[in-house]
């Protein structure tokens, strides 16, 4: 599982649009394009792709042409018409989910300078501090939820700062180009550790220590017997060991709780629009069994679309960039936005 084993970098990413239609008149602009992507991955000749289908409405405003709304049209996407009439086929929760997309669209369009800019300080190691973390919660409980976007007359103005060079191998400074690389690439690809059956937690888990996220606690025989549940001990042991790894190596609760009390390393933000590269995503998942209002799933920001949607990469239902629009349009929350 050493870190060498998950360099695989993507060389570029090239981006195909092909204009399928126009139509409207006035201040009024709609066009539906085709979107092709492509990944071309060092050492391989093959690479991958991804292609989609939009309606983009365009207004004239300001002196210049703004985008006023992005449809999917493919019919696999979770906010497709049909898709949209399946999940959710009575009118008051298809306007929330509408609603809950169009506000993150609102705060994303707002502040995507300053989005991209916090993205590539990121890219640079450098840390971008969260500019109105939530506190820790009372009880040693999970992190604050996340609501879609900031209001407008707070604009995102991050904090970067140096990272401060930890001794050893693990620390600061955290890696956050290595993070995206791995969550990227073996979103879809083996991984070289044994899966657990819902693996998105230990999935991440797994990109963060590629990243450099120290693990705590005592990995030896017989200590492992009764700290491996413990919350505030992270850690993974070994393939062939029993118990493998902590309960917060691989719960989305338990994870949430160790980063939110223990960790140090992360800070939970107020609104799903300040998602940069390499951020954390968790979601409650509708129908899962657990108790309501709990992290059920985890996931990466690993690209940003051209429209400034974040990209996630997570495992059990393998997926590499899929927008976030698709998944907080396909579940209702509560949903949590991570600072790496």
């Amino acid at each position: 599982m050493a870190r060498e084993a998950a360099g695989v970098r993507v060389d570029r990413v090239t981006t195909e649009v092909k204009v399928r239609s126009t139509s409207g008149d006035g201040a009024v602009r709609v066009a539906e394009v085709d979107e092709h992507s492509g990944y071309p991955v060092e050492g391989s000749k093959q690479g991958t792709s991804t292609k989609s289908r939009h309606r983009f409405t365009f207004e004239w405003s300001g002196g210049r042409w703004a985008v006023a709304d992005v449809v999917p049209l493919d019919e696999k996407s979770n906010l497709s018409d049909r898709a949209l009439a399946s999940i959710a086929p009575d009118e008051e929760r298809r306007a929330a989910i509408r609603h809950r997309i169009e506000a993150v669209r609102a705060g994303i369009t707002a502040n995507l300078p300053a989005l991209r800019a916090a993205d590539t300080a990121k890219l640079a190691g450098k840390q971008v501090v969260a500019p109105d973390a939530l506190k820790p919660s009372e009880g040693k409980g999970p992190g604050g939820v996340a609501v879609p976007a900031r209001p407008a007359d707070r604009p995102f103005a991050p904090e970067v700062r140096d990272q401060v060079h930890a001794l050893g191998g693990e620390g600061r400074p955290y890696d956050y180009q290595t993070m995206i690389n791995v969550a990227w690439y073996y979103a879809t690809e083996p991984v070289p550790y044994t899966r657990d059956v819902n693996d998105c937690t230990t999935f991440i888990s797994w990109v963060l220590w590629n990243g450099r996220y120290e693990e705590r606690g005592s990995e030896s025989y017989p200590e492992t017997l009764w700290n491996y549940d413990d919350a505030d001990v992270w850690y993974y042991r070994c393939n062939d060991c029993s118990p493998r790894h902590t309960y917060t190596w691989g719960g989305a609760l338990n994870w949430n709780v160790y980063e939110n009390n223990y960790g140090g390393r992360v800070t939970f933000m107020p609104y799903l629009s300040d998602l940069l590269l390499s951020d954390v995503f968790q979601m409650e998942m509708n129908n899962y069994g657990d108790p309501p209002g709990i992290p059920d799933h985890t996931t990466m920001v690993t690209g940003r679309g051209t429209d400034g949607w974040p990209l996630l990469s997570y495992h059990s239902r393998d997926t590499r960039d899929k927008g976030l629009w698709d998944v907080i349009g396909a579940e209702d929350g509560p949903f949590w936005a991570i600072r790496t």
